[in-house]
């Protein structure tokens, strides 16, 4: 299912991160970052120590200046169980910067962002010789990164931390476990009508500053976390009555 996010979080998401901030928010931080791109020729993807000297990993349309695009993919290493069953709200956040290349978006050229659940892992299925076919990182972006593996666009439009929803696919990983071992999303600017580019924080770049916001997914509280909150809000309520 595919939500649109243009101007922020819904009122509910809102209350819930409140809520989070006082009772148990978990936030997850990431594990990995890294990205494909037609530009390349060899090691088609990159990250990790190859990426040392890059600051930024790209994302753009699917061809962009007559090329195929570019895009970016963020892991996660947790224990999603943990969180102990569903949860109401989910955020991926990560900081976007000048992506060194292309026009950056701002509030007149704004770019429309998308993030993908995958079903499979690309550093453990993708070959990063292949420059196509099977087995190569086209072929994975080719059959992973497309409409319905959308679960949320966000209207990026400068350079700034931007948020999308990532319920659905938490809860799917936490639900599922082991048997979904892509702890990982992808991004894109596949909904986009334009060309588009943005560039967003390289966490493994040797000079990165630390006040930068690499990817991370915050996840507020489950519903019996919310509920002691309330009861606590109504105890506060009689007690001043």
């Amino acid at each position: 299912m595919q939500t649109i996010i243009k101007t922020g979080l819904a009122m509910s998401a809102a209350v819930l991160a409140v809520a989070g901030s006082a009772f148990g928010q978990t936030t997850v931080p990431l594990a990995q970052d890294y990205m494909s791109s037609g530009f390349f020729r060899s090691d088609f993807l990159r990250g990790e120590e190859m990426d040392s000297g890059r600051s930024v990993h790209r994302t753009t349309s699917p061809v962009i200046s007559g090329v195929t695009g570019e895009t970016t993919y963020f892991g996660f290493d947790f224990d999603w169980a943990s969180l102990g069953g569903s949860v109401p709200g989910a955020t991926l956040r990560v900081e976007t910067v000048a992506n060194g290349f292309f026009p950056d978006p701002d509030p007149s050229n704004p770019a429309e962002i998308s993030v993908h659940t995958l079903t499979a892992d690309p550093l453990l299925v993708v070959d990063q010789s292949l420059p196509d076919g099977p087995g190569s990182w086209l072929d994975f972006r080719d059959t992973q990164i497309i409409p319905g593996s959308i679960i949320s666009t966000t209207t990026v439009d400068g350079l700034d931390v931007f948020e999308w929803d990532v319920t659905a696919v938490v809860n799917d990983w936490i639900a599922n476990g082991d048997a979904n071992f892509a702890f990982t999303v992808g991004m894109s600017a596949l909904l986009d009508p334009e060309e588009a580019a943005v560039g967003f924080v390289n966490s493994s770049f040797a000079g990165l500053d630390p006040s930068l916001v690499t990817a991370e997914i915050v996840v507020v509280p489950a519903p019996a976390s919310l509920m002691a909150l309330g009861g606590i809000a109504a105890f506060v309520g009689r007690r001043r009555r």
